[in-house]
């Protein structure tokens, strides 16, 4: 779609991550900045599984919440 990606990384134990859910990604400024990205919930709920931990390796994620922004790529001249 030529849109930039926003990945957020949770799991349903991650304090903090319920926490961004239920204030920050709730707030108008927020959600007007992230408009115009495709939004995409990436449940981590056991880290170290070979296919999540394959995942967040790769990203470079250290912990939870972990939120990628991938931008596409400039237009060819």
């Amino acid at each position: 779609s030529g849109k930039p990606v926003f990945i957020d990384s949770w799991a349903t134990w991650c304090k903090s991550c319920l926490q961004m859910d239920k204030t920050t990604f709730k707030d108008a400024e927020v959600k007007a900045a992230l408009d115009d990205y495709v939004k995409v919930k990436f449940q981590a709920e056991n880290p170290s599984a070979p296919e999540t931990k394959a995942v967040l390796d790769y990203f470079g994620a250290v912990g939870l919440p972990t939120y990628i922004v991938l931008q596409p790529p400039a237009p060819e001249r």
